[in-house]
């Protein structure tokens, strides 16, 4: 499989491509009164509004205001909207086998399925799925 390593402030994540419509860089949202900490707001991309998504708030807690760390966005397909996901820099695009990661045991963590090594790096494998759900039960 596919795995896409991005940043996040200093940590290292991936997910798996199969989902990955486009990477691009950070696009202006319109703030959405109220929303959930982790939603930055709506962005408008070639004429398709799409929820941008602070996955740094989202995984870790931390709010991205603090310093200046985005300069990427994802853009995931989904089955109702593709969802824009705020991050650092792209380091690359790998080829692993599922051999090589190590599940998470720790099952209060649901968003992150598992470790692998890839760019001389530790990097936790996220469940794009599990984001999904996660948005999905805030709605």
């Amino acid at each position: 499989m596919q795995l896409i390593v991005f940043k996040l402030k200093e940590r290292f994540y991936g997910f798996t491509t199969e989902d990955i419509e486009e990477i691009t860089t950070t696009l202006k949202e319109t703030v959405i009164p109220q929303g959930p900490s982790w939603t930055k707001g709506l962005i408008n991309l070639r004429g398709q509004i799409m929820t941008l998504i602070d996955l740094e708030a989202l995984l870790n807690g931390s709010s991205a205001s603090e310093e200046l760390w985005y300069n990427n966005t994802i853009i995931v397909n989904t089955d109702d909207n593709p969802l824009a996901l705020m991050v650092g820099k792209v380091i690359g695009v790998t080829d692993i086998t599922e051999e090589q990661v190590h599940k998470n045991e720790d099952e209060e963590d649901t968003l992150v399925s598992g470790y692998v090594s890839a760019y001389n790096e530790m990097v936790s494998i996220i469940q794009i799925n599990s984001i999904l759900k996660e948005k999905e039960e805030v709605a």
